[in-house]
C-alpha cells in the first residue's frame, strides 16, 4: 500500500512538472507590450488605405507601447493618394475577383495583424491570453505563413513598388524580411523552443512597427540622371583626334628639320612601293599597293580613336603600320605560291607538248610558242613572256631565269636548269623532257601521299591557333566587363603577350612537323 502511494505521488509530481513546463509563460512582460503595440499599429495601418481613414479613431491613433501612451495623426499625403488607390484596379483573380491597389495592401496588413493576434493566444490569462503553447497552434501558424506569402507575392506581381508616392518599395522590402522571419518562427515551433519562438515573434513585431513608421517618412527620391549631350560624348574623341594630329605634326617637323633624313625615308618608301608594284605586275596583276598599305593603317587608327585613349590609339596605330607594311609582301608571296601550284599542274602537259614539237623538228623557241598558244594561263602567260623577252633581245637563258624568278615552283626550276644545261653542254633535250615528265608523275604521287599523311598535323596547327581565340571571344560575350578589366591591367597584358607568343610557337612547330620536303 505504501508503495502504491509512493508511485501515485511520483506520477502526480511528474504530471505537474510536465504541465508547468508545457503551460509556462512564453513571452516576458516587455515582449507582451511590444506585441500589443504592434497589434494596435497594424490595426490602424489596415484602415489607412481605405475610405475609413477619416474616422476619428483612425485619424488620431492612440497607442500604448512599453507602458507609455502616445498619439499619432495620420499622414496628410493619404488624402492625396488613397482615392486613386481605391479606384486603381491592378489585379484580377478567379477566386478573389478584381482587386484594387488599396485592397491588395490591406490584405497584406491583415495577414500581419492576424499573426500578431495569434501570438496573444500564448499569453497568460492575466495578460489577456489563453496560455496555449505555440506548438499547439502549428496549423494556424502554417496557414498564416501561406497567407502572408500569397499576399506579398501579389504585391510584387502587381508591381506596386511605386505605390503610395514611392513608399511601396521600402514597405515591400520590410514585408519580405518579415516573411523570411517566419521560417525561424516555424522552426522554433517544430522544436518546441519557446524562447526562440518568442525572440522571433518579437523581431517580426519590430519589423511590423518599422513598416508602420515608414508611412510617416518621406519616400526615397531617385536622382534623375542628367542626359549626356552629344558634345560631351564626342569631346573625348575630339581630344584624341587633336592628340593624333599633334603627333603627326611633331613627326613631320622632326623629319623636316633633319632634311636629308626625311627625304631619304620618303625616297626609300617610294622605292619600296615601286618594287611591290613591279612584283605584282610580274605576276600579271594590276594592284594599287597604296590601298594595301594605308587601308590597315587607317582602319586601326579609327579603332584607336574609338578607344578614347592616347595609349590605345598609339597601340592600334603601331599595329596598323606593322600590318600595312607586311600586307603587300604577304599577299605577293601568297599569290606567287598559288600561281606556282597552278603552273605545276600544267607543266607536265607543257613538257609533253614541247617534247612532241622537238620530235617533229621544231626548235625550243617554236615549242615555247606552241605552249603559249595552245595551253591556258598561267603557263601560257609565263611562256609567252619568255618569248617576248627573247624577241626583244634578251638571251634565251636569261629569259628562262626570269621565268624561274617569277614562278615559285621546284619543278619549273628543274625544267629551266635542264634547258640551260642542254644549251650549254649539249644533249638530247627530248629524252630529258621525257625523264622530267616521268619524275614529275612520281613526285606528284609522292606529294599526294605526303599530304594525306601530314593532313592531321596541319589541321592541329590550325586548331591550336584558332580555338583559343574562339574561347576568348565566347568569354567576352558572357563576361565582357570582367575580361576588359583583366586585359587592361599590366598582368592581363603580360598574360596576353605570353599566350600569343606561345600560340605562334605552337602553330609554327605543328606546321613544321607536318611539312615534308619532296
Amino acid at each position: 500500500m505504501k508503495q502504491q502511494n509512493k508511485i501515485f505521488i511520483i506520477t502526480t509530481c511528474i504530471l505537474v512538472l510536465c504541465k508547468c513546463q508545457i503551460f509556462a509563460n512564453v513571452f516576458t512582460k516587455s515582449q507582451v507590450d511590444t506585441i500589443n503595440c504592434s497589434i494596435s499599429k497594424m490595426q490602424v495601418l489596415y484602415y489607412y488605405p481605405s475610405d475609413k481613414r477619416n474616422d476619428s479613431r483612425i485619424k488620431t491613433g492612440t497607442f500604448k507601447c512599453l507602458g507609455k501612451e502616445f498619439t499619432l495623426e495620420s499622414p496628410d499625403w493619404l488624402d492625396e493618394v488613397v482615392p486613386s488607390m481605391l479606384e486603381n484596379k491592378v489585379w484580377r483573380d478567379p477566386a478573389t475577383g478584381t482587386l484594387t491597389e488599396a485592397q491588395i495592401w490591406q490584405m497584406v496588413f491583415a495577414a500581419v495583424y492576424a499573426f500578431l493576434e495569434l501570438n496573444t493566444k500564448s499569453f497568460t490569462k492575466e495578460e489577456g491570453g489563453a496560455g496555449i503553447p505555440p506548438s499547439f497552434l502549428v496549423k494556424e501558424y502554417s496557414d498564416l505563413n501561406s497567407r502572408l506569402e500569397v499576399a506579398i507575392d501579389r504585391l510584387y506581381r502587381a508591381r506596386l513598388a511605386d505605390s503610395m508616392q514611392g513608399r511601396g518599395r521600402s514597405l515591400m522590402a520590410t514585408l519580405t524580411l518579415m516573411f523570411r522571419q517566419f521560417d525561424s518562427i516555424m522552426i522554433a515551433i517544430s522544436r518546441e523552443d519557446n524562447k526562440q519562438f518568442a525572440r522571433s515573434a518579437v523581431v517580426f513585431s519590430d519589423l511590423s512597427q518599422n513598416a508602420f513608421a515608414q508611412m510617416f517618412k518621406k519616400p526615397r527620391q531617385d536622382k534623375k540622371l542628367r542626359k549626356v549631350t552629344k558634345i560631351e560624348t564626342l569631346f573625348p574623341v575630339f581630344l584624341s583626334m587633336i592628340a593624333v594630329a599633334a603627333f603627326f605634326m611633331s613627326v613631320f617637323f622632326y623629319f623636316g628639320k633633319k632634311g636629308k633624313g626625311f627625304q631619304k625615308v620618303s625616297t626609300d618608301f617610294i622605292e619600296k612601293f615601286k618594287k611591290w608594284t613591279e612584283d605584282f605586275n610580274r605576276q600579271f596583276l594590276k594592284v594599287k599597293v597604296e590601298f594595301l598599305v594605308f587601308v590597315p593603317i587607317i582602319f586601326c587608327s579609327l579603332l584607336g580613336v574609338l578607344t578614347a585613349s592616347i595609349l590605345g590609339f598609339f597601340i592600334f596605330f603601331a599595329i596598323g603600320v606593322f600590318i600595312g607594311l607586311k600586307t603587300p609582301k604577304f599577299i605577293l608571296e601568297l599569290l606567287k605560291n598559288r600561281r606556282g601550284k597552278k603552273t605545276d599542274t600544267q607543266l607536265m602537259d607543257g613538257l609533253i607538248l614541247l617534247s612532241n614539237s622537238l620530235k617533229s623538228g621544231m626548235d625550243i623557241v617554236e615549242g615555247f610558242k606552241m605552249v603559249s598558244q595552245d595551253l591556258s594561263p598561267p603557263i601560257s602567260e609565263e611562256f609567252g613572256l619568255v618569248l617576248k623577252n627573247y624577241q626583244l633581245g634578251t638571251p634565251f637563258e636569261k629569259a628562262l631565269e626570269g621565268l624561274n624568278d617569277r614562278v615559285d615552283s621546284q619543278l619549273v626550276d628543274y625544267f629551266v636548269k635542264a634547258i640551260i644545261l642542254q644549251r650549254q653542254v649539249g644533249g638530247n633535250l627530248t629524252k630529258i623532257f621525257s625523264r622530267i615528265v616521268s619524275n614529275i608523275r612520281e613526285e606528284s604521287k609522292f606529294q599526294d601521299k605526303t599530304k594525306a599523311l601530314t593532313a592531321q598535323q596541319k589541321i592541329q596547327s590550325v586548331v591550336v591557333g584558332i580555338m583559343p581565340w574562339i574561347l576568348t571571344g565566347i568569354m567576352f560575350m558572357f563576361q565582357k566587363e570582367a575580361m576588359i578589366r583583366f586585359y587592361t591591367t599590366f598582368i592581363g597584358l603580360v598574360v596576353l603577350v605570353f599566350c600569343v607568343f606561345w600560340l605562334i610557337m605552337g602553330m609554327l612547330l605543328a606546321n613544321k612537323i607536318g611539312k615534308v620536303r619532296v
